[in-house]
């Protein structure tokens, strides 16, 4: 069985109703390969819970078992970091407002750290609440969230020991890509809500749906695999009848993303029969979509090898030896500010540089098998480097 197919069998499980047919395929299916795809696609806690009754799996089981064990965990921290930030109007974002409030079972939305949004003018003390917390963080002062916020979206990361990360966002996209996000906007239509006990704000339906379309067509470019569009298919079936479609397709165009709304809202309609009305995806449709475009974005999906970075495609797509050291050179060897981001020191620390040693560790071992297939002009790794460029000049037209 093909990536495509298992994917589209994996779909079938979780969000398709069961008949005799469909019970007769489970009974006859490839169940070790099936659950290592919903692995690799961070949806084995879903296929647990779905399939239960029919296939009560040891290995979905502790999958299952071992997400609730670690989303307690995350809520907890998320409690407490809400509480320590005391009036400072927050909205919980992706997995802390999805799992409790929309998936309504905090075991069958795995997470791996705490996404918040706070305003601009709350981001240092925001970040020096949780200092205070014993977090630790590349950043303290004005000056330096003046210059991250020119590049980044959010804070560098606040960490500590036996702690999930923090990202203390200020707005949702990074200020570098295609989309004009009116972020005070998002604060007027911000609703209340209440997760792990605390009192805090979430995204409109319609925002809610129009982030995940980002995060997961032009921030992913479509390869963290089917548990992104899960969450879109989630939302949609959640706020049925609630989602101003109007909105969401005004909303779009304001922001500058109806390619990236269509291409996601597409998928989830033509592999997920999310409820998305027909005249929807009409009036969304970019003019300049092509067959293939679709094509791309499937590939990227059910795929879930390894293969290139966007870094090491334009690595490989520079014509020249110096411009080829350029890319080199400025992807390996980041500002201070940047490695910040990436790794728990402040940029002004001197152990910053011990930094740059761990980095190029890093890059030789998860990319010098990649990098040498693309010299020699690997014909898998060459035609999927070019599917995913060609994806993301498409999205970013």
């Amino acid at each position: 069985m093909d990536q495509e197919t298992m994917g589209k069998f994996l779909i079938d499980c979780l969000c398709r109703e069961f008949d005799d047919k469909k019970a007769a395929l489970l009974r006859g299916a490839d169940w070790d390969s099936l659950i290592q795809f919903a692995i690799k696609h961070n949806l084995a806690p879903l296929l647990y819970h779905r399939l239960k009754t029919i296939y009560p799996s040891v290995k979905l089981h502790k999958a299952y078992l071992i997400s609730a064990r670690r989303n307690t965990r995350l809520y907890n921290d998320f409690s407490k970091i809400i509480n320590a930030l005391g009036n400072i109007p927050v909205i919980a974002l992706k997995g802390a407002h999805l799992a409790q409030n929309v998936y309504a079972n905090i075991a069958l939305r795995p997470m791996n750290d705490v996404d918040i949004l706070v305003k601009k003018t709350d981001l240092l003390k925001a970040g020096e609440n949780l200092l205070e917390m014993g977090y630790i963080s590349g950043t303290s002062r004005v000056g330096d969230i003046e210059g991250i916020c020119a590049k980044y979206q959010h804070l560098p990361p606040f960490t500590k020991p036996d702690a999930f990360p923090v990202d203390i966002h200020w707005t949702i996209v990074l200020p570098s890509s295609p989309f004009r996000i009116d972020i005070d906007g998002v604060w007027k239509r911000a609703q209340p809500a209440r997760i792990a006990g605390v009192d805090v704000l979430v995204l409109s339906p319609e925002d809610l749906l129009l982030h995940l379309c980002l995060h997961t067509s032009f921030q992913h470019l479509f390869r963290n695999g089917l548990s992104g569009f899960y969450d879109i298919w989630e939302t949609l079936r959640h706020y049925q009848g609630e989602i101003n479609w109007e909105q969401l397709m005004l909303r779009s165009r304001q922001w500058r993303a109806s390619k990236t709304v269509y291409i996601s809202l597409y998928l989830a309609k033509t592999l997920f029969d999310a409820v998305v009305p027909n005249e929807v995806l009409d009036r969304l449709k970019p003019e300049d979509l092509e067959p293939q475009v679709v094509n791309w974005a499937k590939a990227q999906l059910f795929d879930k090898r390894i293969y290139p970075s966007i870094n090491l495609i334009d690595f490989w797509k520079s014509k020249s030896s110096l411009d080829k050291l350029k890319v080199f050179l400025k992807r390996v060897f980041l500002s201070p500010e940047e490695m910040a981001q990436l790794y728990p020191v402040h940029y002004n620390s001197p152990r910053v540089y011990f930094y740059y040693l761990v980095r190029l560790k890093k890059l030789f071992f998860e990319h010098i098998s990649r990098t040498w297939l693309l010299l020699r002009h690997d014909k898998d790794m060459v035609n999927v480097s070019k599917r995913t460029y060609a994806l993301q000049e498409w999205l970013s037209r």
